[in-house]
């Protein structure tokens, strides 16, 4: 596993062309980029059936590098929908959706604008007294590192780590997971999403990062890693692409590894502790939403096995980890309508 960030040369892509795409600076590419996704390939329609991908380029936008950086405003972008409604005779839940992200992004502004240095605290905006926040190294290490043991997260963080990208959905998820269940200091996760995102902002990141940590005063929502694997993954196809060490292992079994056989996992070429890491300990009380058990067939399992300390794995794949960030000491959100419009509506977390 390489364990360097992404070249400056190829941003977004990998040293093996693994990625999205490969984003390119300034107006031009951002131009050609709306007028390649929305019009050319003309997915702006099924933006909201596909807006949860995380493989490929087309499942969203991928504009948000260049609204970060400015190339590009999100007042334009808006008016091009407009455009491709009036051109295209279509207005339905994707052109909804897509302009109500970009409003999302504002509101982060103001929610900083509101909250202030507050925002950077370990509170949050909102100053929620809440104890017993973790700074344990091998946790925000490997989970910085994609080698959490938990296939989702760990693709996910892999794809940051080596790209500078992550989907939204994504995004979501490796959050839940490090405040909810590794019960970590949630500004780890934001001052590392700062260091490695292409399209970091600092409204949109630490605004994000406080709702994920329950910190906004609004609705807390905890992933189970498991489900979502199932509902975003089903066939295993993102996960296998980031986690070679799996691909041998059947979607079916794809997302509990730990619960592989000594038997299984001969068969499908993978030694949980060895070729893949044993999962973290998280908090008994959230341990059974995620799919964990204290009891995993892995640990019996591989007793016949001799199986080798997990920290073999760690320590193998941080020895040259050189370039891996240190560890130190880092109102609502808008309301989407289900019905693109309508009066029922759910809580957004969108970073």
């Amino acid at each position: 596993l390489p364990t360097s960030p992404p070249s400056a040369s190829t941003p977004g892509l990998d040293g093996k062309g693994r990625g999205v795409m490969r984003f390119h600076g300034g107006e031009d590419a951002a131009l050609q980029r709306v007028q390649h996704w929305m019009f050319a390939s003309d997915r702006l329609q099924s933006y909201f059936e596909e807006r949860n991908g995380m493989l490929g380029e087309g499942y969203s936008s991928k504009l948000s590098p260049w609204l970060a950086l400015g190339c590009i405003s999100p007042r334009f972008v808006y008016y091009q929908v407009k455009a491709y409604e009036v051109e295209r005779n279509i207005s339905n839940k994707s052109t909804y959706m897509f302009p109500f992200h970009l409003i999302v992004r504002d509101f982060f502004r103001f929610f900083c604008a509101k909250y202030g240095v507050k925002v950077f605290q370990l509170g949050g905006a909102k100053e929620v007294n809440r104890a017993g926040w973790s700074s344990d190294a091998e946790k925000i290490r490997r989970w910085q590192a994609g080698l959490t043991g938990q296939p989702l997260v760990d693709a996910n963080m892999r794809e940051l780590l080596l790209t500078g990208w992550m989907s939204n959905r994504g995004r979501q998820n490796v959050a839940s997971y490090l405040v909810l269940e590794l019960g970590v200091d949630w500004r780890q996760g934001a001052a590392h999403f700062e260091e490695l995102l292409l399209d970091h902002d600092v409204c949109s990141n630490y605004g994000n990062w406080n709702a994920a940590a329950g910190l906004t005063g609004g609705r807390l929502n905890r992933f189970n890693i498991v489900k979502q694997s199932k509902d975003y993954d089903l066939n295993g196809d993102y996960i296998k692409h980031w986690l070679p060490e799996l691909r041998n292992v059947p979607a079916s079994q794809l997302f509990q590894p730990w619960l592989l056989s000594a038997d299984e996992q001969t068969r499908y070429g993978v030694t949980i502790g060895v070729d893949y890491p044993a999962p973290l300990d998280v908090d008994s009380k959230s341990s059974s939403s995620n799919g964990y058990s204290t009891n995993r067939k892995s640990e019996s399992a591989t007793k016949d096995s001799k199986k080798p300390n997990s920290n073999n794995t760690i320590k193998r794949y941080f020895s040259k980890a050189t370039d891996i960030p240190p560890v130190d000491s880092d109102d609502n959100p808008p309301m989407e309508s289900s019905s693109g419009g309508g009066s029922k509506f759910k809580r957004v977390q969108h970073f």
